[in-house]
């Protein structure tokens, strides 16, 4: 595709008056640069500027996500909630996240990212600020939903730009380090978090994250630009003929079994993401012994396995020309290293950052089924393909905290009129996380090679 500094029917640096026509002569020239770039195939500092702000607004949300994680103790204290209220108010994060990725698939592929990420930032800083400054839970949930509904269009709108902007063999290398960028962002949440909060207290430190959002709106209005397809679309296309367009790549997806698997394999392998390390990591650690500074750095280790994990695998994906032996190797080591973690905890701290490490490590293999459903899916749909498996991938965000809350609720003993949960009771509960990863590698089995072959959609 092209690049083209035109949004929607109107272009930001079209001039006003006479004193600009040399601005948009300018502009037209440099879209004639771009074009020749692009037909070379060759990649542009402007299209490596755009998916870097892209992946930066990732890890902006992510840093947005892992929050309760390490405010759980002062959360639970202000708003009075147990274990599985807790996970609830995590939860509904996933309530806006999960359901939002269809429709922000579709308006990808119809509007172009840049109005869309610019107003999706917008809304994460506006629901970290309603989060920070309210004492009543319902507003905190919603402020929760809001920065939920935001974060959907950051993973795909990045994936959306690299579509549009870099050639097709840098797909399963940039999925890889968007993962990286969102774990950096989910590193630094836990990090920086842990020793904000008790420096300045947690409204105080949100609030830091609300000015950091009101800046990066503003970068990304002013740096992103869609491609040709978008104008060309918006000139052509009826609204109806859109609607129909993308109906029928939803259905596509929905009939194709091989979808669903990838979707499933997604959900499952990020699991110890979403259903441990966003949540429940820190908590777990420090029943096993471990301080919160330790456990925060523990917890963050699994984003770091993530991090460095998940480039690797695009890379070896592409390599080795397969999706799906990385899929099942990466499922099947994590599901065992996960299940030490899990159930063999170590009082030797070294010993559990590496489980820690590599199980997320091998997990990260995760990143490939987004490779898989750009494989299989045709060009003009890609961006609701890669919407379509991550709705799957973060099904597990919205059903497993709360689930896991409440088997910890129903484990908690009372000593000296304090709820007290162990070690043993933690395990019990995360038992689904490695149980998830083993049923991932069963699924990669079954999986199709998809690398490089005609797409099942035709």
């Amino acid at each position: 595709m092209h690049g083209v500094y035109v949004v929607g029917g109107s272009n930001p640096l079209a001039p006003t008056n006479g004193s600009l026509i040399n601005i948009q002569a300018t502009t037209i020239d440099l879209d004639k640069v771009m074009k020749k770039i692009f037909a070379g195939k060759s990649i542009s500092h402007l299209a490596i500027t755009m998916c870097v702000l892209g992946a930066v607004f990732y890890c902006y949300e992510y840093y947005l996500r892992v929050a309760p994680s390490v405010m759980s103790a002062e959360l639970k204290e202000v708003f009075g909630l147990g274990e599985a209220s807790f996970g609830y108010l995590a939860a509904c994060y996933y309530y806006a996240y999960t359901p939002m990725q269809i429709p922000v698939g579709i308006m990808m592929d119809r509007f172009g990212p840049r109005r869309i990420l610019t107003f999706a930032c917008f809304l994460c800083a506006f629901g970290t600020y309603l989060f920070a400054s309210t004492v009543e839970i319902t507003l905190a949930q919603v402020g929760r939903f809001l920065v939920g509904f935001g974060s959907a269009f950051a993973y795909v709108g990045v994936l959306k730009i690299s579509s549009i902007w870099l050639p097709s063999k840098y797909f399963a290398m940039m999925a890889g380090l968007c993962t990286a960028m969102g774990m950096l962002g989910a590193i630094g949440g836990e990090v920086s978090m842990t020793y904000l909060v008790e420096m300045v207290g947690w409204r105080e430190t949100l609030n830091y994250s609300v000015v950091v959002g009101l800046i990066l709106t503003l970068l990304l209005w002013l740096v992103l630009r869609d491609g040709t397809q978008h104008s060309q679309d918006s000139q052509t296309e009826s609204l109806s003929e859109v609607v129909h367009h993308q109906f029928n790549g939803i259905k596509e997806m929905i009939y194709s079994s091989q979808m669903w698997i990838s979707g499933l394999i997604g959900c499952l392998t990020f699991l110890p993401i979403t259903g441990f390390a966003e949540i429940w990591a820190v908590s777990f650690l420090q029943s096993t012994g471990m301080s919160k500074d330790q456990a925060a750095f523990g917890s963050s280790m699994v984003f770091l396995g993530f991090a460095i994990g998940g480039p690797i695998w695009g890379i070896i994906s592409d390599l080795i020309q397969s999706r799906r032996i990385p899929l099942i190797l990466g499922s099947f080591i994590s599901a065992g290293l996960m299940a030490l973690l899990v159930f063999f905890p170590s009082d030797s701290i070294a010993w559990m950052y590496t489980l820690l490490f590599f199980s997320a490590f091998f997990a990260s293999v995760e990143i490939i089924i987004f490779a898989v459903s750009n494989d299989l899916s045709r060009p003009s749909v890609n961006g609701t393909a890669v919407s379509f498996i991550n709705m799957f991938t973060m099904i597990g965000g919205a059903l497993i905290p709360p689930i896991i809350g409440e088997i910890l609720d129903s484990s908690i003993q009372l000593v000296d009129n304090m709820p007290v949960l162990t070690a043993a009771d933690y395990s019990q509960a995360l038992a689904v996380i490695p149980v998830g990863l083993l049923l991932s590698g069963i699924l990669s089995i079954f999986l199709r090679e998809s690398y490089r072959k005609k797409s099942i959609f035709g």
